[in-house]
């Protein structure tokens, strides 16, 4: 196998991967850079052809030892990453709530293994702590590497058996054309896999190392490669943006990054000039570890606010000097160390099982809830403030298995159908309380929307599997609502604020809200029965993070900036932006139609230029947009009053009574 270029330092590379890093960094701290994510696929292929470079070299002179190769791999990859582990996992100790010590001490110990990837992938959705406040979240793409690593060397060495450099470098070009293709295909059908999955990025590795196996550019040649590579990346960075990538999107980084990457016959102009920048590319893996739970854990700090202009100056500047330090103190002792490859395995397993067993013993321990005091106990975590017992059933209507409370729902005379998206399962609770019928039953029917599926196509950004689900969801609600003439109450409740602007995929409020006008309004007549009332719901009061998060930190004893868990004039009047003219549909069509009332939180709940986020010395809120389902059963009774849902099931239930007679129209 002949090689078309020789293994040795070019600073025009540590060059590329300053622009990569400060991309990243700038797009963590919040620069209007929309693409500077994408730095991460430049290291992709950065890394590839570094690699790649050593390892064909090696096997070219016969000296390739997969003990050897892992012993550079640790030794350049562990120190640093251990290191950071320990230091976030300890400052999570004084920082973090028990349920987001625990998430912490898991995502510590996947990330020790090389496994980050999967975890985050599981660990990211609806009801888990939101990505923006994931400390080790950035440990994704180390993970991708290092299993791509894992089969390359040998993968490599057999490949090149092929012989000849123009036969190799044909199937490698076959391998990233294929890759490419199929990352592109496999991100419409599973995005988030597609991100985070090593194999969907193996062809951005595969396209780096394919470059050693290339013919050497000549100098103009060469020169434009590099004006046209970066000028590639700089267009991703400005251009891609989350809701497209990676897919084809994910070319614009990769192909520019291996343009600049490309071996030349002499250096270039725009490479001397690179190259300036490789300071900075020589502290880029160190920046990468530290610039991200800095970030995070500072936004903790000040209870998960945006810090301002300043401050993220400030942490950009202090993650430069923490990186350098790393670079000096940690990196380099370790790569220089004159230990055996024996000896470099044995240490890093070892210190991969300490970083193992400490993340172990804070997750066995639920994140030490001993540290919170008894008050604060009841919002240790996401989790526990959700906690609410209720018996999923299969009915034999329609298919799934659903949260049933009260009464048997087989064979009950009278009963309540719950139907939304998650804010129906925040409610149930609240339902429960102040339901006073021992033989009413109440099936909450959490999914979709009871305006998604009707023809709208609301669905979520990036979840191409949303439509038939909806679809079904809806049509098996409908059947429900036909074939049950015992349900006399629906009560319709979801997060509506977003919707109007995503149905049929138009960003136009009007349009979407003339839409969800229609279809409530032909779900409660098409489903109509003489003693069935409808209730909508309005969306709950959406509180700012900080706001939740202060809340939680003052029934704490935990390290965090002093702060007021309260909502004053301005939030109130954004709050009241947001849902007023949602809530004023609902109103109109209660007074449309006979069978349906309206019920406003955010009317009830936000008056004399605040919002009322506490009550009977219990904070309501879970999450920025979700009341708690474990609240005590009197703060419960209390919540429904104050919102108008005791009244209104009430007067749903004499009106029933009073049938045949139409019903009177109600507003809440």
């Amino acid at each position: 196998m002949e090689l078309t270029t020789k293994v040795g330092y070019r600073a025009e590379i540590d060059g590329l991967r300053a622009i990569a890093v400060l991309s990243v960094l700038a797009f963590h701290y919040g620069a209007p850079l929309p693409g500077g994510f994408t730095g991460v696929d430049v290291f992709f292929v950065i890394s590839g052809f570094l690699i790649t470079q050593i390892l064909a070299s090696e096997i070219a002179a016969g000296t390739f030892s997969v003990l050897g190769f892992y012993d550079r791999r640790m030794r350049r990859i562990l120190p640093a990453l251990l290191t950071m582990l320990g230091v976030v996992l300890l400052a999570g100790r004084f920082l973090l709530m028990p349920g987001d010590y625990a998430s912490l001490a898991k995502s510590t110990a996947s990330a020790a293994f090389g496994v980050s990837n999967f975890y985050f992938l599981d660990h990211t959705g609806y009801f888990d702590r939101a990505a923006d406040f994931q400390p080790l979240l950035h440990t994704w793409s180390l993970a991708v590497e290092e299993q791509f690593y894992v089969v390359w060397p040998l993968l490599l060495l057999g490949l090149t058996m092929i012989g000849a450099r123009f036969a190799l470098a044909a199937t490698l070009a076959a391998f990233v054309a294929i890759g490419c293709a199929g990352s592109i295909a496999y991100f419409g059908i599973e995005p988030k896999s597609a991100f985070y999955m090593a194999l969907p990025r193996a062809w951005e590795l595969g396209l780096g190392a394919l470059l050693v196996f290339l013919p050497v550019l000549p100098r103009l040649i060469g020169e434009l490669a590099t004006v046209a590579g970066l000028a590639l990346v700089a267009a991703g960075f400005h251009l891609v943006s989350s809701d497209n990538f990676p897919g084809a999107a994910a070319l614009f980084p990769c192909l520019g990054a291996a343009l600049v990457i490309w071996p030349c016959a002499r250096p270039t102009l725009s490479g001397r000039l690179l190259g300036l920048l490789a300071p900075i590319g020589l502290i880029s893996y160190s920046l990468y570890l530290w610039h991200w739970p800095i970030w995070v854990l500072f936004r903790t700090y000040i209870g998960n606010g945006m810090p301002d202009h300043t401050q993220a100056i400030v942490i950009a500047a202090a993650s430069i000097i923490i990186s350098a330090a790393s670079y000096r103190y940690v990196e380099q002792p370790f790569r220089r160390r004159r230990w055996s490859a024996a000896q470099t395995v044995a240490t890093g397993l070892a210190g991969i099982m300490a970083v193992f067993c400490a993340s172990m013993y804070v997750d066995s321990s639920d994140g030490l809830p001993q540290r919170i005091p008894p008050t604060g106990l009841a919002m240790r975590s996401l989790a526990v403030m959700w906690d609410w017992p209720c018996q999923e059933m299969t009915i034999d209507t329609i298919p799934g298995a659903y949260c049933v409370f009260g009464a048997p729902w087989k064979g009950a005379k009278r009963k309540t159908l719950i139907w939304g998206d998650s804010h129906a399962s925040h409610f149930a609770p609240v339902v429960d309380a102040i339901n006073s019928d021992s033989e009413r039953s109440f099936l909450v029917y959490a999914g979709c929307s009871a305006v998604l599926g009707d023809g709208n196509d609301i669905f979520p950004v990036g979840a191409p599997q949303y439509p038939d689900y909806c679809r079904r969801f809806h049509a098996n609600g409908e059947k429900l609502l036909r074939e049950d003439t015992a349900i006399d109450q629906v009560i319709l409740t979801s997060n509506w604020l977003d919707l109007p602007v995503r149905i049929g995929n138009k960003d136009d409020a009007a349009f979407g809200l003339e839409a969800m006008r229609s279809a409530l309004s032909k779900l409660a007549n098409q489903t109509a029965m003489p003693q069935r009332r409808f209730i909508l719901v309005g969306t709950v009061p959406e509180l700012p993070l900080s706001v939740v998060e202060c809340a939680h930190q003052l029934h704490s004893t935990l390290l965090r900036a002093p702060c007021a868990a309260t909502i004053q004039r301005a939030d109130e009047r954004l709050i009241r932006k947001k849902t007023d003219f949602i809530d004023a549909m609902f109103v109109e069509v209660a007074k449309s139609a006979p069978n349906v009332s309206a019920v406003i939180p955010a009317e009830r709940l936000c008056r004399n230029d605040t919002c009322e986020v506490s009550m009977d010395g219990e904070f309501l809120w879970r999450d920025g947009g979700h009341i708690r389902r474990n609240l005590r059963p009197q703060t419960r009774r209390d919540f429904a009053e104050r919102i108008g849902l005791t009244a209104a099931l009430a007067d749903g239930r004499r009106d029933a009574a009073a049938q045949p007679g139409p019903a009177s129209v109600q507003t809440r």
